[in-house]
């Protein structure tokens, strides 16, 4: 029962923010800028670069960091291993 008398105040706290959080992002809104609708058309070249090479790239980025990443760690296990 004392845990949860500790973690109320900060559980209420959060619970505060994460409303005004909401009413932050509602109130910023602008409704004067219009809003596409609709399928993206694929025809013009900046929505296939927009939509589909740009995130390809950033994907495949992440893949070769990530293959890096596995390299340079089991480098410092077999030095490791070595000693």
């Amino acid at each position: 029962m004392k845990a949860l008398e500790k973690i109320y105040p900060i559980a209420l706290l959060m619970f505060f923010f994460s409303i005004l959080t909401v009413f932050q992002s509602i109130a910023q809104t602008q409704r004067e800028i219009p809003k596409p609708r609709g399928p993206v058309d694929f025809s013009e070249t900046s929505n296939v670069v927009i939509f589909i090479v740009i995130p390809l790239i950033i994907f495949i980025l992440y893949l070769i960091w990530r293959k890096e990443i596995k390299k340079r760690i089991e480098k410092k296990e077999r030095e490791k291993k070595n000693e």
